[in-house]
């Protein structure tokens, strides 16, 4: 071997060392970001950024109710409608899963329940059940499973209810009749 091809394997050896720690250096640092520091360290304003790159897909949630609860209080006979931030499986939204009470009552309010892929509508056939001072009005969908099913998504997740970022959980929401 003579001292030209020496140096040139040693210049090769170089390399290789080169690369093989770029990788190392690399996959450790993906570790890191991927299972110690991403909910930690990162600000809040970046936290969704980092969401996108998991692999788990989200669970659905509700995003908004309506009527509000001044808008409620007076209505004795107001529907409520719930809107989610995907598309539902409407087959799992019923009246086992969505469940409306009265404080006045121990029996479930009944009602019209109508679904679309985005929405429900309750609408009491009656007035809610009050006493002499009113009511409060609970509407309850069940994220867990309880026997009587439980509401999910198009894709088979069921409803994050208690909105901890996993699927599952019960979502309730109350509002006050004054009579």
């Amino acid at each position: 071997m003579s001292l030209k091809e020496g140096i040139s394997l040693h210049k090769i050896n170089k390399w290789c060392k080169l690369l093989l720690g770029i990788f190392a250096g690399t996959a450790i640092i993906y570790f890191f970001k991927k299972h110690v520091c991403c909910n930690r360290f990162l600000p809040e304003a970046l936290k969704p950024f980092s969401a996108s790159f998991k692999h788990k897909q989200a669970p659905p949630k509700v995003k908004s109710i309506y009527p509000d609860r001044q808008t409620f209080a007076f209505r004795h006979d107001s529907p409520i409608w719930i809107e989610f931030n995907m598309p539902m499986n409407n087959a799992t939204i019923t009246k086992e899963t969505v469940i409306v009470r009265s404080s006045a009552s121990e029996e479930p309010v009944d009602g019209f329940l109508d679904t679309g892929s985005r929405m429900l509508m309750f609408r009491p056939y009656d007035e809610y059940p009050m006493d002499e001072s009113g009511a409060e009005i609970t509407i309850t969908l069940l994220g867990n499973e309880t026997g009587s099913g439980f509401i999910m998504d198009e894709r088979g997740i069921a409803l994050d209810g208690d909105e901890d970022g996993k699927p599952g959980g019960n979502f309730e929401y109350t509002y006050r009749i004054i009579k």
